[in-house]
């Protein structure tokens, strides 16, 4: 987050295109016994909507499946890490912290260290002159302030009329007790910059229960008590409701420290846990833990038998910081169902759990500084770390101020860029002014992030920034409003992981090492190794397809890894209208006009063909070489007649079925899915549809392609 004028600000944009699925009908004839619909989506209007048709909305180039964290497991090959490998153990985490504490820039407090005593006037006469930001006009829960100066100067008077004096004072100690947010000034009003800001400019940060908070000061403003101090990340004011002040500092740390190696206490592990509401217990009833609460575990000798009406089997059982009449801090003990997620102590950091941490918040919503509950681009990246014991700074440019973890990408080209993030782990954050977000992997080519996001355009068509408000999933090729995109932008990289492997990763990126290829052959075909971001239509293909955002209109292929592969014979599947541009500068591209329609970009001099149908293409590369490539064309369609044969020569007993004959397709690299069984006797193995009783049958089968998909309803 970026501090301005008092009051810190975040630019972080983000856009949704809808991808709607269409409707089939299936017709069905008295006369047969077996029924069929097929939905092939219209190439056409694929290549418009840039994106796999789903149900539900996402940015140009992220599929269904790009939503799952698993889907990345092996898209980080590129880092030479195995994704369940520890990335820094807990000793070399605490650590990690103690250097982000006492590094400049970073502006972390060492509350547990913090001097006890302070003299609360000369801190009341710099809280009361608080100035109004240098902006235009501020509205005040929607109505404009006509004085803004004045509208400060009030407060900074009921700052000076109500705050603590004396020469010298004692800290007060304080939890919260709920998710609370920390103000740059003492009022609960929204304050923005017009009547319809979507950033509640008052917000500095936000407190989840039972962090840590250490009072210095107070103010009474419009009825409302109010307390100014110092969290591990800011300071600001907090209602003063939402504290419980503990009775000693030692009751205080008690509260909310733990010790990482007894893993008694568990992490809020999902975006939030609301508690069962009660009429017994209303300090307990319906309390909001989000993402990343940590809470210690009720010993096992100290268990209760119940809580309020409630017996504790299949709970956790868990210290709940509650305020009594008085303000001061009880402890109570607390029932979290079993199912919800939760670890007992931290994770342990690896990529795959850093990626099913952070998916468990995908597309909720954004909230500036973390106002409704919810979280900005940096506080969504320090609670994914918070759930591995690692506390990053708070704003975008203090966590990029992360000593010995930095890696510079400014002044490199967008390749370089691309080069240097496919050797990162999952988990890298990434940063241009304003924003942090979170690295996944790379796929077809091109990087994906994950993060909470303001407003964007996205990678296609004209440039249309529009308001997101969401943790989203998206390609580093969406925009700007300066029209550039991300992957532009991006300044630095930091790598919250151990030292060797910090190192390690840089010297993969010096070298450019790549991982070994798994196989150089495939069902007794020699293959030109593929690299990372590269793959075969069919298993019969020998030149790998460079894939940029899972579609048809964006292939690309490269002739580097063919010199000395052994390979002779050039060969790749493609759907029919697929679009595929070569990489290596070329002199010119010879082929029949029946097979392929061949184009030159004049801007970049780049050559591209559109296939039409299956042929032979000579490309002759600057260099000299020349390289012939015989595209097989395919058009999948649903193979009625011949599912219809197949089910009915099995008398009853179970079949298989593969793509070529659902589909009557050669590629056997597409994904087959079931998306509707009623019958229940139809499952997928390895690519292939099982029927256990295909004179029974009822469902709905669907095979993709990159950015295609074909789908057939069979009934019986």
């Amino acid at each position: 987050m970026k501090r301005k004028t008092g009051i810190m600000k975040i630019f972080a944009f983000s856009l949704i295109l809808t991808a709607m699925a269409a409707n089939s009908v299936s017709t069905y004839a008295d006369e047969e016994p077996l029924y069929f619909s097929a939905e092939i989506s219209s190439p056409d209007e694929n290549e418009e909507k840039g994106a796999e048709l789903s149900s539900v909305s996402a940015a140009y180039g992220v599929t269904e499946e790009m939503c799952k964290s698993g889907y990345w497991l092996d898209k980080n090959k590129g880092a030479l890490l195995d994704p369940k490998e520890t990335l820094i153990s807990e000793a070399e985490i605490e650590e990690l912290n103690k250097e982000m504490l006492s590094s400049e820039g970073t502006y972390l407090n060492d509350i547990e260290n913090f001097p006890e005593s302070y003299d609360p006037e000369k801190l009341r006469d710099s809280l009361e002159n608080t100035k109004a930001p240098d902006k235009k006009a501020i509205y005040v829960d929607k109505v404009e302030i006509k004085d803004k100066d004045q509208y400060y100067a009030a407060i900074g008077q009921a700052i000076h009329d109500t705050a603590y004096t004396g020469q010298t004072k004692d800290n007060q100690y304080a939890v919260a007790v709920k998710r609370t947010t920390i103000l740059n000034i003492p009022v609960k009003s929204y304050i923005g910059y017009s009547a319809t800001d979507g950033d509640n400019e008052n917000v500095n940060s936000a407190l989840n229960v039972n962090e840590p908070f250490i009072i210095r000061q107070k103010a009474e403003v419009d009825g409302d008590l109010f307390y100014w101090g110092y969290s591990d990340n800011c300071t600001g004011w907090v209602l003063a409701e939402d504290l419980a002040v503990c009775s000693s500092k030692e009751e205080w740390i008690d509260a909310w420290k733990v010790e990482p190696e007894n893993k008694d206490f568990i992490v809020v592990t999902q975006n939030f846990i609301t508690l069962e509401p009660s009429y017994y217990t209303e300090y307990l009833s319906e309390v909001k833990l989000t993402f990343a609460t940590i809470l210690k575990l009720v010993p096992d000798d100290e268990i209760p038998s119940s809580v309020g009406e409630r017996g504790t089997w299949n709970n956790y059982v868990v210290y709940l910081p509650t305020r009594n009449a008085e303000g001061k801090y009880e402890k109570k003990c607390a029932l979290i169902s079993q199912h919800y997620e939760v670890s007992t102590g931290y994770l342990e950091m690896t990529e795959k759990e850093i990626l099913r941490v952070a998916f468990n918040n995908l597309g909720d919503r954004y909230g500036w500084g973390g106002m409704l509950d919810s979280m900005d681009c940096s506080l969504y990246t320090r609670n994914i770390y918070k759930c591995f014991g690692l506390s990053l700074p708070r704003n975008t440019s203090w966590q990029r101020s992360v000593e010995g973890r930095a890696f510079d990408l400014s002044g490199m080209s967008d390749e370089e860029k691309l080069a240097a993030m496919k050797r990162m782990p999952a988990g890298t954050l990434f940063y241009f002014p304003g924003h942090a977000m979170m690295y996944v992997g790379t796929d077809n080519g091109m990087a994906y992030v994950i993060s909470d996001t303001g407003s964007l355009s996205d990678s296609e068509g004209e440039l249309n920034v529009r308001t997101m408000y969401s943790i989203i999933l998206n390609p580093l090729t969406v925009r700007r409003k300066n029209e550039k995109t991300w992957l532009q932008n991006i300044e630095v990289a930091i790598l919250p992981i151990s030292k060797d492997n910090y190192d390690y990763v840089l010297k993969n990126i010096e070298t450019g090492a790549e991982p070994e290829p798994e196989t150089s052959s495939e069902n007794g075909v020699r293959k030109v190794s593929a690299v990372s971001g590269q793959t075969y239509g069919s298993s019969s293909d020998t030149l790998p397809l460079d894939t940029f955002l899972g579609s048809t209109k964006g292939l690309f292929i490269s002739f580097a890894n063919v010199e000395g592969s052994g390979v002779d014979s050039l060969k790749a599947t493609c759907i029919k209208g697929s679009n595929i541009t070569v990489k290596e500068e070329i002199e010119s591209i010879a082929c029949d006009k029946k097979v392929a329609k061949v184009r030159k970009n004049r801007k970049s001099g780049s050559y591209s063909i559109k296939l039409k149908s299956s042929g032979t293409v000579t490309f002759n590369l600057a260099g000299g070489k020349q390289y012939s490539v015989t595209f097989t064309v395919d058009t999948p369609k649903p193979q009625k007649d011949k599912v219809r044969e197949i089910i009915r020569s099995a008398g009853g007993k179970s079949v298989s079925l593969n793509a070529a004959q659902l589909f009557g397709t050669t590629i056997d690299s597409g994904k087959m899915t079931i998306l509707r069984d009623k019958a229940g006797n139809a499952r997928i193995e390895d690519n292939t549809l099982y029927l256990t009783s295909p004179e029974k049958s009822n469902f709905r089968v669907c095979y993709s392609y990159l950015n295609k998909k074909y789908k057939m309803t069979v009934k019986s």
